[in-house]
């Protein structure tokens, strides 16, 4: 076991991070299109409208009987996810190289500059990562060794990636009401 972690996070460091990046964004694609799946046609035979819990009497529900994998859109979220790994290998280790250490102002410069410079250029997406990332990298930079900190950014990736593939593939209809003050109200609804 000692060997085979010499050769994933030291000598091979670099393919380790690259590839958990992709396993990780087409893991988390996976689970957020089972999820998908699932409340769209099975979640009502455990919980109907009219009743708090699911009763013995209900059916069972089989998902994978009728479940339906878009492997195209797996794909696509495996390969941002190899694109971005080599770049995350990297620029965590700059980052430790030009501001070592585990104290308190390293880590919040650390954490500006992962938000300033490694975040995504989408405005919509920044401002979600700003409420999701700087408390995970302040973990990443006090808690993590270095050697360790993409796996532990693939991990929290996974997470985050649910919910982007959840946002991405999700449908909403927008509905403007108009108020009283002439102003309007935005409604969102999901289809």
């Amino acid at each position: 076991m000692g060997v085979l972690r010499q050769l994933l996070f030291g000598k091979y460091l670099l393919v380790t991070n690259t590839v958990s990046c992709g396993l990780m964004m087409a893991a988390g694609d996976v689970i957020q299109q089972r999820s998908e799946h699932w409340k769209k046609h099975c979640s009502h035979k455990y919980f109907p409208s009219s009743v708090m819990a699911a009763s013995p009497e209900d059916e069972k529900v089989t998902i994978s009987s009728t479940y339906g994998h878009d492997y195209m859109r797996t794909r696509n979220m495996m390969i941002v996810g190899l694109l971005q790994g080599p770049f995350h290998h990297w620029f965590y280790m700059l980052l430790d190289k030009i501001l070592p250490g585990r104290n308190a102002k390293s880590v919040l410069k650390k954490t500006f500059l992962d938000q300033s410079i490694a975040s995504p250029t989408c405005l919509t997406i920044f401002f979600v990562d700003c409420c999701f990332w700087p408390p995970t990298q302040c973990i990443n930079f006090f808690f993590v060794p270095l050697h360790y900190r993409v796996l532990y950014i693939n991990a929290m990736t996974m997470v985050y990636d649910i919910f982007l593939s959840y946002m991405k593939y999700v449908s909403f209809t927008c509905i403007f009401i108009k108020l009283q003050s002439n102003k309007y109200k935005l409604l969102l609804f999901k289809l």
